[in-house]
């Protein structure tokens, strides 16, 4: 797909009730040529939510065949997310689909091979990748600043009780807080560092801590590569309003680094042996940004509307640019169906007492 700078994009909205939906409405409507014009969900708040973003409500078939919307962006149950993408890439539409790209790796299996099937560009919504300091870390990596990279940390967790949210709670989902909100970090890891060999994983529910009805409470796992160890937790009950807990450590022979998504910030240890002065640097945002999730609304009543556009923005960015110029997509379907396999590796050793599982198999 590649279309040109001057033609105006319409982008029609599939499903609206995923917290994400406003802030990328309003990250696309922030782009020159790029208008969201229509929403499409059976849900009771669609017309509180069209109102609210002046956009037309329609049905599925009218976006399908409509010339003039050459983009959509499927925010739907997750149980809607398979059929709704690959119908998109069968109607010729750029498609942006929210993380995890499905309740498992069937779904993202069948989002993959119809990408592949139609040759049409499919981001997925891994939204957080788009950090500068995930990008700082990146580099850093393939750079060889740090040296030989044999050991890394990573711990993420989710805020606001949110893991008590029918969001999190989806039946037909593999899992609830560890996966839907958890795949982020995993698509970072799985982006840093490619896919394991194996995994040894528990991942837990503890007996009379939170309500029975809610899933884990927390996990831990290791990663297991040929030349390096990833350690993996995940808290499901994060009391900080933000991302501040997340963080990525990289130990290299040759130096240290830290990483955080939001508020983005990065430091490194250097040894001097690449190039660099010994001791630390850092950098971090210049001023504090919005907090992740503001508060509630009338087309958001379970949730809190996400209030910070910078990832959102940044990965608009990326998507326009992939449509209007033909580069592959930053975040494409492969990589959804990797982090799906990969979760469902740790639910399977956690389900044998820590086990070492192959992912895939």
């Amino acid at each position: 797909m590649k279309i040109s700078p001057t033609t105006r994009l319409g982008v029609a909205c599939l499903g609206i009730t995923h917290p994400h939906t406003s802030g990328r409405v309003k990250a696309l409507n922030k782009m020159e040529n790029v208008e969201v014009t229509c929403a499409v969900d059976d849900s009771h708040l669609t017309p509180v939510f069209a109102d609210a973003f002046g956009l037309e409500i329609r049905n599925k078939q009218q976006v399908m065949e409509d010339p003039n919307t050459q983009v959509v962006i499927i925010h739907s149950k997750s149980d809607k997310m398979a059929d709704l993408a690959i119908e998109a890439l069968e109607a010729g539409k750029a498609v942006l689909v929210e993380k995890p790209a499905g309740r498992n790796s069937d779904d993202a299996r069948r989002i993959r091979d119809a990408a592949e099937r139609t040759g049409g560009l499919l981001q997925v919504g891994y939204c957080w990748r788009h950090a500068p300091s995930v990008a700082a870390m990146h580099e850093a990596l393939k750079s060889g600043r740090l040296g030989k990279v044999m050991q890394v940390r990573a711990h993420g967790g989710t805020s606001h009780d949110e893991a008590a949210t029918s969001h999190l709670n989806q039946p037909e989902d593999m899992g609830g807080a560890m996966f839907v909100i958890g795949c982020h970090l995993i698509d970072q890891i799985i982006h840093h560092f490619g896919m394991p060999l194996s995994v040894n994983a528990r991942v837990s529910k503890f007996p009379g801590q939170m309500d029975e009805n809610f899933r884990e409470d927390a996990a831990g796992a290791v990663l297991n590569y040929r030349d390096k160890m990833v350690v993996v937790d995940f808290f499901s009950w994060d009391p900080l309003p933000w991302l501040e807990s997340w963080n990525i450590t990289a130990y290299g022979t040759d130096g240290i680094m830290h990483a955080n998504p939001l508020p983005a910030s990065y430091k490194i240890y250097d040894t001097g042996r690449q190039g660099h002065n010994r001791g630390w640097s850092a950098w971090q945002d210049t001023t504090f940004p919005l907090q992740w999730a503001s508060k509630k609304t009338e087309y958001s009543p379970e949730l809190a509307e996400i209030g910070n556009p910078f990832f959102f923005e940044r990965e608009a960015e990326a998507f326009v640019n992939s449509i209007r110029t033909g580069t592959p997509s930053q975040v494409p379907a492969q990589q959804a169906l990797n982090v799906n396999l990969l979760i469902e590796a740790l639910f399977a050793s956690s389900q044998q007492s820590g086990a070492e599982v192959i992912p895939g198999t």
